[in-house]
């Protein structure tokens, strides 16, 4: 009989693979210790991904030439935004880091996001690579699959106001002017009412 291979003081999992191993032979354990293997980097790939652990912290993601810039107006943001254009800029401030990860989770050019504080106020920053990523005592990045459970894209303006033939894209964008497209107002629907969700981020 082959000897039996010596097991030590190890984590229970690989005491009982090691256990295993020693019963029923060589070959047929390690192809079962395979298997055990892939399934446990599989659950730890899973954990690795939930909210909040799947934060980074103390890490900020530089701009680095991938500074995303969008229109986060659109999105609620209404201050701290680059040159004070909330309307393309790839920042705001934001009251929670949830903000963040929702706004990045539903602009499509977004892979992170980074929480941080500029000029003594919490802000959400938006990049499309992490070729600028570094230490930073007190930053919080995360990628576009780091957001809270049951995250959806958020719909830009006020969901109330749309309807066939009339949304964000057809009423309220940049260069239809200050005030949007008139067609889309009526003595009900406006430009305040319907360009700016309902909740603030």
């Amino acid at each position: 009989a082959a000897p039996r291979p010596r097991c030590c003081s190890t984590p229970r999992l690989l005491w009982c693979a090691c256990a295993f191993l020693a019963r029923v032979g060589t070959m047929a354990a390690l192809r079962s210790l395979a298997v055990l293997v892939a399934a446990a980097s599989l659950i730890a790939c899973a954990h690795a991904g939930d909210w909040p652990a799947c934060q980074q912290q103390n890490t900020v993601v530089r701009s680095g030439g991938q500074a995303l810039f969008a229109n986060l107006q659109g999105y609620g943001a209404t201050i701290g935004c680059f040159l004070d254009d909330c309307m393309s800029s790839d920042k705001f401030v934001a009251s929670e880091i949830e903000s963040c990860a929702k706004v990045c989770f539903s602009l499509p050019e977004c892979t992170h996001w980074v929480w941080g504080t500029e000029e003594g106020e919490q802000k959400c920053w938006f990049r499309t690579g992490d070729a600028g990523r570094e230490a930073g005592e007190g930053w919080i990045s995360g990628g576009k699959g780091c957001h809270p459970p049951g995250t959806q894209a958020l719909i830009m303006g006020n969901s109330e106001c749309w309807a066939e033939g009339f949304g964000y894209e057809q009423c309220c964008k940049a260069e239809m002017g200050p005030n949007g497209n008139a067609q889309c107002w009526d003595g009900v629907y406006n430009y305040d009412r319907c360009c700016f969700p309902k909740e603030e981020l």
